[in-house]
């Protein structure tokens, strides 16, 4: 339960910071998205079930702050929770560039994801405009980010187990 609890405060705290804080550190007029690097890290932590649940709730909090279909960005962060836990399960944990490359390869899958998904269907963007002006710069700040996100999820992460262990 303690698990859940900082885990949900952890999320929301997240969202918080994103709406509020970031945008006054906005490069380019791009806001790193703290939540992707949320849900690789502790995808990577917990594995891919724990990941994907993880991702769900995060993208459903997207989607209720302003999603435009509700459900969209819980699908792709349950499937980025997921994917991104899969091959970690065994993985050296203390690794904190391991984070930044993975999170540098879904930050490019998610953010084209998205574009296919909103940007192509609803505005007729050119990719390249789009490449150059959100995807490559979202992409460089987000991933310049995960190194300290993820040792942030590391220490929590690693405290939590420690008092699992007492109970």
């Amino acid at each position: 339960m303690l698990r859940i609890t900082t885990l949900a405060t952890l999320l929301l705290l997240n969202f918080a910071i994103q709406a509020s804080l970031l945008p006054h550190f906005s490069i380019m007029e791009v806001t790193p998205d703290t939540a992707l690097v949320l849900i690789v890290s502790y995808a990577i932590l917990r594995g891919e079930i724990e990941g994907g649940i993880f991702g769900f709730f995060a993208g459903l909090i997207q989607d209720a702050l302003g999603g435009t279909v509700l459900g969209f960005y819980a699908l792709l962060g349950f499937l980025l929770g997921y994917v991104c836990g899969k091959p970690f399960r065994d993985f050296f944990k203390d690794n904190y560039f391991l984070p930044f490359f993975v999170v540098l390869a879904a930050c490019v899958v998610y953010q084209f994801v998205v574009y296919v998904t909103t940007v192509m269907f609803f505005a007729q963007a050119d990719f390249w405009f789009y490449f150059r002006t959100i995807l490559l710069p979202k992409t460089i700040y987000t991933a310049s980010l995960s190194v300290p996100l993820y040792a942030f999820t590391y220490f929590v992460n690693s405290k939590l187990e420690r008092l699992n262990d007492f109970v």
